[in-house]
């Protein structure tokens, strides 16, 4: 046809066509998109040795928490700098023969470094590091929350939460005389230092008020039965404890201005949003509205939930949310947080350049109308290919295993997605050139560090009912990263939560913090990693300490891997 035209276009200019009508031209072809550069990601579990099976305790009466769990943190347990995995299980309900064969909910395994084929190794060394122990579990958390240079964990449960205290490679479980044992459902937790006196505080979030007594009956087909959706349960206040110093926290949920009982909390996460230099928090709910609390500065918060444009949808509508993560998406302008949203809805990805009011830039990024079918619970922003922009994993997985009878199109195994940041706001999912990414899974927790010390971020990932995922990057470039381990002093709690570092690098900036939890139920390493892209150094490192104190490191090279102390500060 195009041949045709053209053909008719040239005869009718050599017959002397009038001037006053214009020939018509055909446009370009549109070009192919260029495809996503692969970014093939090996899962190792196995081969590393993480051998941890997650246990939901399922038997067929379809209770609620058997579809929620579990997460998986990061820390450095025995200081010797390589990052350890603990993982959080359920447990066998009361009376099931099984339970007599698990030893623990919880598995540490402990960084033995790299084997002769560049691997790292993986060692269980849960029991020795004394945290053999069965109960319903859920996640955990990492701080150093008595400053005393150990790693420290809290990990959440269903009938009671655990604060493990790390005596120098062994734990010892101090929740209930430090205040801390909370009760009813816990989920996702997260550490920030909300009133700024050099100590790690604690959020709590937790669920819906659930036991096996006040278990309902819900169905699907109107034959058998289902999970029940968070709608048909009372919500709970998540708490809010503040480190007293002393090895005591105080319960400040009321005071601190963050109660409510309409949460259904799932995803935590602290991020100074505003930039005035206090902490604030997001809580994720399922199905109830979101809360965004703003640090005021006297030690209480105020919700803002609602005025940024980020607790409902934009009918009004409470969505199903999950997990949380803050990042700066956009090279120095502004923070972006995305949440985990239930499937057929969009995944949530608000970006704010002053603090005040939250744009819905899930459809046009990309995210949303590509992951509408997800159900998302993991949420993960890290510079993935080191190009200097963050880029977002979202770890996908329903929870009713038989919701394709009912729904067609939405699957219960589903492959997390992995979005690269391709500039201004825009993200692209890499999908089958994720390598071993894009396998379906139940997935739910997830977490990121560099396991094998070559500079770039591997990912962890809890299966429900099933095996542990461990994914090596296969970047490995040193040269093209540089990370930075803080360390506070003074005013600033030792871990530096709270701390922002703006690079200078290539013509231009990116800001991180180092958070105290993101996620879901998950946390990952403290250590900061800059991707450099195309430029062989940093020009500038700024660091905005917890307690205000500012420092700048210059020309750091690509490859570099620093402890940087507050200066005057603890070595």
């Amino acid at each position: 046809m195009r041949r045709s035209f053209l053909l008719a276009a040239a005869l009718g200019v050599l017959a002397g066509c009038r001037k006053s009508e214009p020939v018509a031209v055909a446009p370009p072809p549109t070009p192919a998109p260029t495809p996503p550069p692969a970014l093939a990601f090996a899962e190792k579990a196995k081969e590393i040795g993480v051998d941890f099976v997650h246990v939901t305790g399922a038997t067929g009466k379809k209770w609620m928490p058997e579809t929620m769990g579990g997460g998986v943190a990061v820390l450095d347990y025995d200081g010797d700098g390589r990052p350890d995995l603990l993982f959080v299980s359920g447990a066998y309900w009361p009376g099931d023969p099984r339970a007599a064969a698990q030893r623990s909910s919880l598995a540490l395994y402990r960084n033995e470094g790299n084997g002769p084929d560049g691997l790292p190794r993986f060692r269980n060394v849960t029991r020795e590091a004394g945290l053999e122990k069965v109960f319903y579990g859920m996640g955990a958390s990492v701080a150093d929350y008595d400053n005393d240079g150990k790693d420290d964990v809290y990990v959440t449960a269903l009938g009671g939460n655990h604060l493990f205290h790390n005596r120098g490679g062994r734990f010892e479980d101090v929740a209930k005389a430090a205040g801390v044992a909370d009760s009813g459902w816990g989920t996702s937790s997260a550490w920030l230092d909300y009133d700024g006196d050099g100590r790690l505080d604690l959020y709590v979030g937790r669920y819906v008020d659930w036991s096996p007594g006040k278990d309902l009956y819900c169905t699907l087909d109107g034959k058998t039965k289902s999970y029940c959706t968070p709608e048909r349960y009372p919500g709970t206040s998540s708490h809010l404890y503040r480190n007293l110093g002393n090895g005591r926290f105080e319960d400040v949920t009321k005071k601190a201005g963050v109660f409510n009982e309409n949460q259904k909390a799932l995803g935590v996460a602290p991020w100074d949003f505003d930039g005035d230099g206090r902490v604030d928090l997001l809580v994720s709910n399922d199905t109830a509205p979101n809360n965004l609390f703003r640090n005021k500065g006297d030690g209480t918060f105020e919700d803002v939930g609602i005025p940024a444009g980020i607790a409902v949808d934009e009918a009004g509508r409470a969505r199903g949310a999950m997990g949380a993560a803050w990042a700066d998406v956009k090279n120095g302008r502004g923070s972006a947080v995305a949440i985990g949203n239930f499937s057929n809805e969009l995944k949530s990805l608000y970006w704010t350049d002053t603090g005040e009011v939250f744009l819905d830039e899930s459809p046009r990024s990309g995210v949303g109308p590509t992951s509408f079918l997800d159900l998302t619970f993991g949420v993960l922003f890290l510079d993935a290919d080191l190009d200097g922009r963050m880029d977002l994993l979202l770890a996908n997985g329903h929870v009713e295993p038989t919701v394709q009878e009912v729904q067609k199109d939405v699957a219960y195994r589903q492959a997390p997605v992995l979005y690269l940041n391709a500039g201004d706001g825009k993200f692209v999912p890499l999908g089958a050139r994720s390598g071993d990414l894009a396998q379906p899974l139940v997935a739910r927790g997830a977490a990121y560090a560099d396991l094998d010390g070559d500079g770039d971020l591997d990912l962890v990932i809890v299966e429900n009912g099933g095996p542990a995922r461990v994914y090596l990057n296969p970047t490995n470039a040193p040269e093209k990263s540089v990370r930075l381990k803080l360390v506070g002093a003074g005013k600033s709690n030792r871990d530096a939560v709270g701390a922002r570092v703006t690079a200078s690098f290539g013509g231009r900036t990116l800001a991180q913090q180092v958070s105290g939890g993101q996620s879901y139920l998950s946390a990952s390493e403290k250590t900061l990693t800059f991707g450099l892209g195309t430029a062989s150094k940093i020009d500038a490192l700024e660091i905005r300490w917890p307690d205000g104190a500012t420092q700048t490191l210059k020309d750091v090279p690509g490859g570099a891997r620093r402890i940087v102390s507050e200066e005057g500060g603890r070595p």
